[in-house]
C-alpha cells in the first residue's frame, strides 16, 4: 500500500486534509488552514509513494522537516499528517483507531469546556445546565478574567449547574494567560476559600516553570500545563522541575505519535494527563491507550453539521465506537 495523493478541502475556520492510497483507502485529518497548506507541501515531498502503515517513522521525517523551518504552522502541519496517517493505518487494519493504538477501553471521563463563548452569565448557566441534562457532565472548565468578583460569580454559576449531576463537581479554570505566577497565587487562594478547584491552567503562558512550581506549592489545586505546546521539548522543563501537576496534550498541535510520547513521559513521573478538545472529539480514540489519562475536554458534544463522528458523549463520558479509522465521516451537502 502506497500513498498516491494528498487533497486539501477548505472549511470555515479550518481545513480537511485527505491522504489517498493506491488501494482506495483515504485517511482524514482536520486542522487549521495554515497548517493544511504546509501539510500539503510536506506530503508531496515526503509521503508520496510511502507506506502509510509506518506511521512513527513517517512522523519522524515530517516532524524533523517541519522543525527545520520557521513558524508554528509547520509543526502543526506535521501533527495534521500524523493524524491522517493513523486514520489510514486503522482503516487498513479494518478496525477503529483506538484498537490500532492498542487501547482496551474506548471510553474516557469528559468535562464540558465553555471556552470563551459566553460573556453573559445567564447564557453560561443555560449552557452548563444543558450539558448536564443532555450529556450528564459533572465536570467543567471556565475561562476567567481579571475581574475577581465576576470570576467568582461565574464560577458559582458553573458549580451550581454541575451540582445537578453530582454533589462533588470537578471544577477547572483557565486563566487565559492573563495572570502572572504571583497574581495567580493571590487570586486562586481567594477562590479556594469557597471552591474546591481541580486544576488551573493558562498561567503566564505556561512557560515559566519556576513560577508555576511556586504556584503549585502555594495552592490546594493542581497546576495544568500544555496549552499551546508543540512537542515533548516544551514539556521537559516542567517535567524536570515538577512544576506541573497535570499535563494537557493537544493532539491537534502535536499529533498522536508525539502525544503518546508525552503521555509516557508523564506516566514515568506519575503525572495524570488530560486531552485538549479535538474536532469530532476523536481524542476519545486516543485516551484509552494512555493509562494516566484522567479526562478529555469537550467543547461541542455534537460534531458540526458537515461532519459525523463515531464518538458519543453521554453520562459524562466520551465513548468511541467501532467504525474503522478515527470514526469521522464528511457529510456531503
Amino acid at each position: 500500500m502506497k500513498i498516491t495523493s494528498a487533497e486539501l478541502l477548505r472549511q470555515p475556520g479550518g481545513c480537511i486534509l485527505r491522504l489517498s492510497t493506491d488501494n482506495g483507502l483515504t485517511g482524514t485529518a482536520i486542522g487549521s488552514a495554515a497548517a493544511g497548506a504546509q501539510a500539503m507541501r510536506l506530503a508531496k515531498s515526503l509521503l508520496t509513494g510511502a507506506d502509510p502503515r509506518g506511521v512513527v517513522g513517517l512522523w519522524q521525517q515530517t516532524s524533523q522537516a517541519a522543525r527545520s523551518g520557521r513558524g508554528r504552522s509547520r509543526i502543526r502541519a506535521a501533527a495534521l499528517l500524523d493524524l491522517a496517517l493513523w486514520d489510514l493505518k486503522a482503516r487498513s487494519n479494518g478496525e477503529p483507531l483506538w484498537r490500532t493504538l492498542g487501547g482496551a477501553r474506548p471510553r474516557a471521563h469528559a468535562y464540558a469546556s465553555s471556552a470563551d463563548r459566553f460573556r453573559d452569565d445567564d447564557e453560561l448557566s443555560i449552557w452548563f445546565r444543558r450539558m448536564v441534562s443532555e450529556h450528564g457532565f459533572g465536570a467543567g472548565k471556565l475561562l476567567v478574567s481579571g475581574d475577581g468578583r465576576a470570576d467568582l460569580r461565574r464560577l458559582a454559576r458553573m458549580s451550581a449547574a454541575l451540582s445537578l449531576a453530582t454533589p462533588y463537581p470537578m471544577l477547572t479554570i483557565d486563566a487565559g494567560q492573563r495572570w502572572s505566577a504571583t497574581q495567580a497565587i493571590r487570586r486562586l487562594r481567594a477562590m479556594e476559600r469557597r471552591y474546591d478547584l481541580t486544576w488551573i491552567e493558562g498561567i503566564s503562558g505556561g512557560r515559566d516553570a519556576r513560577g508555576l512550581k511556586r504556584v503549585s506549592d502555594s495552592i490546594a489545586g493542581a497546576v495544568c500545563i500544555g496549552a499551546g505546546f508543540s512537542g515533548i521539548a516544551d514539556f521537559l522543563p516542567h517535567l524536570r522541575q515538577r512544576s506541573a501537576d497535570v499535563v494537557q496534550i493537544d493532539i491537534g498541535a502535536v499529533g498522536i505519535t508525539a502525544a503518546m510520547q508525552i503521555a509516557d513521559a508523564a506516566y514515568g513521573l506519575e503525572l495524570p494527563v488530560t486531552l485538549a478538545a479535538a474536532t469530532g472529539n476523536i481524542h476519545a480514540q486516543v485516551a484509552g491507550v494512555m493509562p494516566n489519562c484522567m479526562s478529555v475536554e469537550i467543547v461541542d458534544p455534537d460534531p458540526p453539521a458537515w461532519l459525523q463522528s463515531d464518538v458519543r458523549v453521554a453520562g459524562g463520558r466520551a465513548t468511541a465506537g467501532d467504525a474503522p479509522g478515527n470514526g469521522l465521516r464528511l457529510v456531503r451537502s
